[in-house]
Formats: structure tokens, sequence, C-alpha cells
């Protein structure tokens, strides 16, 4: 050190203050940083205000993607939207000479709104020919109150039944309030609280007589039902259907129940018919004793439909899947159309906050009118998923709200005790809602798979397909932090977080698969000077679903999945076929990818045949999975090895 100066500088300037701990962005940088909080003077000379931070875990100084780019955009949309939605209601205002005031122009009178929200203009001050012409000639809303059927019927501004209607009391006529009003149906599982729990209950009282069934086991698989199977889509919102169920079923059989949204006697034998796969007696899981449950709910089909509720919905798509697992495809097809129809007729897409306004339906019911929307969407989209068909379901779902996020309902906690996982808060709502929104991506996906074969504008197909890819990576990114999956995390995770995560892989391997030799043949798809390899997406994707069903092995046993999973599981074994068939198509055969993709696509078929012990379709797709390994693949790959002088093992 030159002498002569303090702190051996040559040139006599102070050494700067030592800081003990440099930001998050000038650590990334490797920069000199001054330590000042809450933002360094690097970070506020460069105008990294926002980003600087000094936890250890903050990523806010990572390099932003195109994924990034792409959510600001759509965040920068939506507030225009916004913006023009405000400045919409500014220009109906009159703004006065007076400090922080706008008086809004004169409302029309209150009676005139409720007649608006029925369907009933105002005419007054019209001629006779006048006022039958402004009748057939304006288009009424959809919605309205069918006094024979109790509830909202959807009419179209063409159909006659949109005439002359009704008007309905100022009551609403979706629920009759019971004195038990905070009354439960308690199920008797181990765990469970039984204070106050109504033992005596008459809760055999619409099931077969044919199938003997004890309480503590029919108990038993609704709660195995309603934490791995009916938390896909939302499909029954336990704590609705209990308490629903228990309205119906303490008034006395001498009397007439009330009408319940969540609990009809049909769903509960449509459901049974359903959940009695998880159960583990033999005699119950039988096909033949099953069908009396399904012979009940047909038999109320007839009354049911005389005075339908949103029950009616998902009792139908129940009918369907039961009908899917025995094999019979028309029946599943012909009840699950019958579910979305229904839907349809009593305007579940349509906006009922009119209604609401006008206080003849809660906004509860409201609510529940959309996420029953949604649920019978979800449903659509993967029926026409498995099945390689158009989306057959019903109208623009851009007129009804994203499913609500329940705080109160998402706290309850999730706990399956044969688990080593600790009770947490199940997240109902806020799964559903997040698998809508990536299943609206799904239904994008399903018209440009259908579309391929009859379009020959190969540049529209690849920006299409690259818009969703960028979709989908948005929505993964935006996904909130408590219901993503960690490898910190993953064993911990609940079904339907799982069944989340499945999804979202599977619509990569739909997108991408059928574009999956075209990188071989030098037709990759080109963005922004960016090529996408469909066959490392597909791969990635195929090795996620393995990974999260692998996890669920371990965790739960296959034999607690919704039947959708079988769809996903299979979808990534093609995959794992067509990795085997590129590694033989080379001149060299590839064995450091051959061997494991015959492995990986082994134990997807294993996996399946798991499956099939509660899903009798998912042991025959396992089978239709073997057949191409064994009688189709594996006949190819051995001529092809021959052909260049190995042998097969």
């Amino acid at each position: 050190m030159p002498k002569g100066t303090p702190n051996g500088n040559s040139n006599g300037r102070t050494r700067g203050p030592y800081s003990t701990q440099a930001c998050a962005i000038c650590r990334a940088k490797k920069s000199k940083c001054d330590g000042v909080k809450p933002v360094c003077g690097s970070c506020g000379a460069t105008g990294r205000d926002s980003q600087c931070s000094w936890g250890r875990d903050t990523d806010s100084w990572k390099t932003r993607t195109e994924s990034h780019f792409e959510a600001l955009r759509k965040r920068t949309e939506s507030l225009q939207v916004y913006v023009n939605l405000l400045e919409g209601i500014l220009a109906n205002c009159v703004c006065q000479d007076v400090p922080s005031h706008l008086q809004f122009r004169p409302q029309e009178d209150r009676r005139e709104q409720d007649a608006r929200a029925r369907g009933n203009y105002n005419t007054e001050g019209l001629n006779l020919d006048e006022e039958i012409t402004h009748e057939l000639i304006v288009p009424a809303p959809c919605l309205k109150f069918d006094d024979n059927l109790g509830g909202l019927l959807l009419h179209g501004i063409t159909a006659p039944f949109r005439f002359g209607s009704k008007p309905p009391n100022e009551v609403s006529r979706f629920t009759e309030i019971v004195e038990s009003e905070n009354g439960y149906y308690v199920l008797l599982v181990d765990g469970a609280d039984l204070f106050g729990c109504n033992q005596d209950i008459d809760w055999s009282r619409h099931l077969p007589r044919e199938v003997a069934i004890e309480r503590k086991e029919h108990d038993k698989i609704l709660d195995l039902s309603f934490k791995f199977f009916t938390t896909f889509s939302l499909r029954i919102v336990p704590s609705l259907f209990l308490k629903d169920m228990y309205r119906a079923l303490s008034v006395p059989r001498s009397q007439r129940p009330p009408r319940t949204p969540h609990y009809s006697p049909m769903l509960h034998n449509a459901l049974l018919a359903v959940s009695l796969n998880f159960s583990d007696d033999v005699h119950l899981r039988e096909p033949r004793n099953r069908q009396y449950f399904i012979n009940l709910a047909l038999d109320s089909l007839q009354s049911e439909c005389r005075k339908p509720d949103l029950s009616l919905i998902h009792a139908l798509a129940f009918l369907g899947t039961f009908y899917a697992d025995v094999g019979d495809r028309i029946l599943a097809d012909l009840f699950f159309g019958m579910s979305s129809r229904v839907s349809m007729s009593l305007g579940l897409g349509a906006d009922s906050s009119a209604w609401v306004r006008s206080g003849l339906i809660t906004p509860d019911e409201m609510l529940a009118r959309n996420r029953v929307y949604w649920t019978t969407f979800s449903l659509e989209v993967c029926w026409a998923l498995y099945f390689g068909r158009e989306f057959c379901g019903s109208h623009d779902q851009r007129t009804v709200p994203m499913p609500f996020v329940d705080e109160e309902l998402d706290r309850i906690p999730w706990f399956h005790p044969p688990a080593a996982v600790s009770p947490q808060p199940c997240l109902l709502t806020r799964t559903f809602l997040e698998s809508s929104a990536l299943l609206l991506i799904a239904r994008e996906i399903i018209n440009t798979v259908i579309g391929l074969e009859n379009s020959h504008d190969t540049a529209k197909v690849n920006e299409r397909v690259t818009k969703i890819d960028l979709q989908l990576n948005n929505w993964k990114n935006e996904l909130p932090l408590q219901l993503d999956i960690t490898l910190a995390n993953r064993t911990d995770s609940t079904p339907h977080r799982l069944m989340l995560h499945c999804e979202y892989w599977w619509c990569f391997i739909v997108l991408h698969r059928p574009f999956f030799n075209r990188h071989s043949r030098g037709q990759s798809i080109q963005h922004s000077d960016r090529e996408i390899d469909h066959v490392k997406l597909c791969k990635r994707a195929a090795d996620n679903i393995l990974l999260l069903v692998e996890t669920w092995a371990s965790v739960y046993t296959l034999r607690y999945t919704p039947v959708t999973l079988l769809q996903v599981l299979f979808s990534a074994g093609t995959i794992y076929l067509l990795l085997a068939l590129q590694a033989t198509a080379g001149l060299r055969i590839a064995h450091g990818a051959l061997q494991p993709a015959i492995e990986q696509a082994g134990h997807c078929i294993r996996y399946l045949h798991e499956m099939g012990r509660t899903w009798k379709c998912a042991a025959r797709t396992g089978d239709i999975l073997q057949i191409l390994l064994h009688d189709k693949l594996g006949p190819i790959i051995t001529r092809r090895l021959a052909h260049r002088g190995y042998r097969s093992r």
C-alpha cells in the first residue's frame, strides 16, 4: 500500500461506506450497492425504484420474458376497457359548479326499471298500433320467469314465448327456507364432529331398497367422492349439497319437501351410481347393483323436468359419467347433451343481474347459476377433448362473469387422514376459477386442432398455435402462489391442485401433438425468429404429467381419482409411443431415447390399469395403449432394429 495516504489510495480519495447487504438488483448485476433502503442509490439513479428489493427470495430482478410482456399488454388492454366504461358513465353526468359533486341525470322511475327487468317495456304515450309495433320489434330481455316451472327460462328474441309473460311476485322462488336453516347432514366418517348431529335422519329415503348399504358406508363413499372426484370442475359443493340434503330429508314423508337447488332425489341417486366405484365392497361396485340407483334417478327425470333446478343439470351430467364409465358412448353423449341443453334452457349463460336488482332472486342464487354454468362449460370442454370432437356447449361465455372466489368456503380444511398430508385450506373455488380460465384456452385448442384438416393457410395456423401457446404460458405465470406446485410442496398438494396442473400439461399435448413430426420435416412453426420445438414441448408435458400422477399414486393411491385423469394419462402415453418411433426413425438407433420412452409408456399403462380398479373406462384405455405399444409399435421397432443389425431385447 502506498504511503502518505490514510487508506492507501494514491489519489487521496477516501473509501466509500461499506454495505453489509446488496439489493437483489445489484447482487444480480454484481455491481456495487450503497445499501440505502428502501431504494439504493444505484436503483434510484437507473429508475428501478419499484424493483429494488432486499429479500433473498425475490425474483423481481429476473430477465423479463415474452410471456411477461404479453401479460402486461393484456393488463393494459383490460385497463383501457375499464377506462372506456368509466368515461361512458361520466358522459351521462351533468357536472355542476359545486366542488367534489357530480349530479347524475335523472334516472328512470323504479317501476320502469322493474318493468324492463321483467321484459315489459314502457309504452306510455303510444297509440295502440305503435304499442303493438314496439312490442314486436324491440328485443326483450332473454330471461323470463315461468310460473309453471317456477324458475327463470331463456327465450331468444324470435321466440313467441317472450310475449305476454305474467309478472312474477316480488319474492325469490328458487328456494324455500325451512326451520333448520343452519342444519347440515353430517357425514359419519372418522374424525367427524357429531355434536348436534341428527343420527336418526331418514338418509336412505330415496335410495333403492334392492341394494343393502349402511349409513357409514354411504357417508364414506360421499366423503371420498367430495374429496377426489366432484372437486374437479366443482360438480358438487359439499357444504351446499349437505345443507340442502338435510333440509329435504328433515321433512316428514307425509309432507312435500322444499325445492332445493343443490340436492334432489335424482341427484342423490345419480351421484351414488358413479361414486360407489370408490367403495371397497365389490358387491356395491358391480354395475348391475349401481344400475338400481340409475333406475331410480331415471324414474325422477320427468318430475324433475317439470320443476327444473340446478340439481337437475348436475344429475344429468352424472348419468352421462356413469354410462361413459360402463362403455355406452351413445347414452353418455345423450345425458351430457341433456345437461348442457337444460343449462341453456334455464338461462345460465344469460346475465341475471337485473333480476337481482329487482329483488326477484338473491345474489347467492345468481352466483350459484354462474358457477353451474362454468361447471357445465368445463365438462363439455373435457368431453370434446376426450372424443376429439367440436365443442357443443352453450352460448357465448363472455356474458357470464368468471366463477366467484368464496374466501369463506376456501378456508374450509381439506384433510384425508390415510394420507400423510396435513390439513390445509381447500381453496376449492379459487382452483375452480383457474381451471375455468384454463379450459377457456382449451376450447380455443379444440377449434384449432379440429380445423387443421381443412386449413390450407399455414401462416394463419402457425400464428394461432403460437398465440395459444403464449396464453398457456401466461396462465401459468399468473397462477396464484397457493395453487402452484413446486418440488417442495408437491407431496402436500390436494387432488384438485394436482388435477389443475395435469390439465395444464394436457393442453400442451393436445395443442402440439398434431405437429410432432413437423420438426424433422422442416415445417416447424416460426414466430419472431423463434422456432417452436413441438417434440420438446410434448415430451416436457408428458414428463410433468407422469410426475404428477406418480405423486398422486404415492400420496393418495390411484383408487381415488377423477375419471378425467385417464384422458390426461393416455395423452402422455401417446407421446412416449411417438418418442419411441422417433428414436428408431433415423439412420442410427437412439437407444438412449428408445428404452426410456418404452418404459415411460409402460408406466402409463400400469397407472391406467391401477385406475381401472375404480373406473372401468380407465382399464379399457390402458388396454388400448398396451395394444398400441405391443401389437403396433413393437413390430415396427423390431423390424427397424433388425434392418440396422440390432437384436431386439
